[in-house]
């Protein structure tokens, strides 16, 4: 993390502003690194035209990963100050998992700290991982789901002695598996800039 930062570059990766939740296809793609000296800052570009905020205006970034219900998605979200937010993604338009864009939003996740390492300590916040709310809330429902996908048919193995029972098993770890390895990522935390954390970049 201590190489010289790049110069200005392009990132084709999808990305939310301000936290929209739902859409049936997202048109919003290209996230612009721009070194500038004083005027450095992040561009992108939407349907509508083209957004900008500099390097003073970022307070906060929070690194974390959901499910697109097949697969885990990675999400990189950079607040600003006085309100308003970008979600940076490894997704295609349709907000599931592109593998071909993780590369590229690891490159930029990476970038994007390397310049934000620099900022004076303490005016940028950097955190991973969900709050601390909705991290007990996955935590309640991933115990829920284990007994109900993986605690039933264990029981049920001793009580018909069927090894068929095995594979209904091997189907209920498999089920709650993808949750688990979210929530064990996800546990909430601060990290330094130098160091973003990897496992959120996967």
């Amino acid at each position: 993390m201590n190489t010289p930062a790049p110069a200005s570059k392009t990132y084709d990766l999808r990305f939310v502003l301000n936290d929209k939740r739902f859409f049936w296809t997202n048109p919003n793609h290209g996230v612009m690194i721009v070194d500038a000296g004083p005027d450095s800052c992040l561009t992108w570009q939407t349907e509508s035209g083209t957004g900008r905020r500099l390097w003073t205006d970022i307070s906060g970034v929070t690194m974390s990963s959901v499910t697109d219900g097949k697969a885990e998605v990675n999400q990189c979200r950079i607040a600003f100050r006085g309100g308003g937010s970008l979600i940076v993604t490894d997704t295609g338009s349709d907000g599931r998992l592109d593998e071909s864009q993780t590369p590229i939003y690891r490159d930029f996740v990476r970038a994007l700290h390397l310049r934000l390492a620099q900022a004076p300590q303490g005016t940028i916040t950097f955190s991973a991982g969900a709050s601390e709310s909705r991290y007990l809330g996955m935590k309640i429902i991933l115990v829920i789901a284990a007994l109900f996908f993986v605690g039933t048919p264990f029981v049920l193995l001793f009580i018909v002695r069927d090894w068929r029972v095995l594979g209904v098993l091997a189907a209920g770890i498999a089920f709650v598996w993808v949750p688990w390895t979210i929530v064990q990522k996800n546990k909430p935390r601060s990290y330094d800039p130098k160091y973003p954390p990897g496992e959120l970049m996967e």
